[in-house]
């Protein structure tokens, strides 16, 4: 199976760039917010807003969006391969990455938000009824719990990951505007996340670019409880992360100290 040669275009060069292309970025949000899209979509089971931010600001030809590849739909077709935004559980991912990765490069770009503004709406109105900050902060090791149902891909040569960090907007409307029963009524549904600003990215291109958040495991032998210390991270982030790199053969078990395993990267 080939990809079309008119999908062979894309804009700049994604594999490349070092840091976030914030002129880009506010592009595709004007690209996406124009119209009153906000208040137009609250309560629709339309694109969301994340997912529609970075399919522009990764590719805002339109003609390479969108495109059936072996019966799937690429989110984005161009010159280097096939890009899935990757908003929720990876598990609906192995079955089309099986498919594309026989055919071309594949990279799954997943956000994380470093910052989040709550904003409760008026589901009627689309009014504003209140503004706060989420004391919730994620990370870029959020990804490490979603690589398990597709590891078996992970050394594949075709396979790299975009980690990227936002800042956004949470919606939030009374659950009477979407359907809820009345038991329900303290509790707010999530409409949509608006991005507001691009904080970074970590390009994960190869197996060995996991050392970028998984570090020091290259010359010497790491239990979960050491390597936590040496990369600044919980015990059960350090615990997720291995397992889920070990599953995919990333890294490989070399012994034990005491009752714990100890971790290198595999050769």
């Amino acid at each position: 199976m080939e990809i079309p040669r008119h999908h062979l275009r894309t804009y700049g060069t994604l594999h490349r760039r070092i840091m976030p292309d914030r002129i880009r970025f506010d592009e595709a949000c004007r690209t996406v917010y124009s119209g009153g899209r906000l208040i137009k979509g609250i309560g629709t089971k339309g694109e969301k807003s994340v997912h529609a931010v970075l399919k522009n600001y990764y590719e805002p030809f339109h003609d390479s969006q969108e495109q059936k590849i072996g019966g799937y739909i690429a989110d984005i077709v161009g010159e280097n391969g096939i890009i899935e935004i990757q908003t929720g559980h990876f598990s609906s991912l192995k079955e089309k990455l099986r498919t594309f990765l026989a055919v071309s490069r594949v990279t799954v770009v997943f956000p994380v938000f470093t910052k989040k503004r709550i904003i409760t709406l008026d589901g009627d109105t689309g009014e504003v009824k209140s503004r706060r900050t989420s004391p919730l902060k994620e990370t870029a090791y959020e990804i490490f719990p979603n690589l398990f149902p597709i590891a078996e891909f992970l050394r594949n040569d075709n396979l790299s990951f975009i980690i990227v960090l936002l800042e956004a907007d949470e919606l939030r409307i009374p659950p009477e505007s979407v359907g809820r029963k009345k038991r329900h009524r303290n509790r707010l549904s999530v409409i949509d996340r608006v991005p507001t600003a691009i904080v970074d990215e970590v390009s994960i291109d190869s197996p060995r670019d996991w050392k970028k958040l998984i570090p020091c495991l290259f010359d010497e032998d790491y239990t979960t409880e050491s390597l936590a210390k040496a990369a600044g991270i919980s015990r059960e982030t350090a615990s997720v992360a291995l397992s889920a790199l070990f599953r995919g053969g990333v890294v490989e078990r070399t012994g034990k100290k005491g009752n714990a395993y100890t971790y290198r990267f595999s050769e």
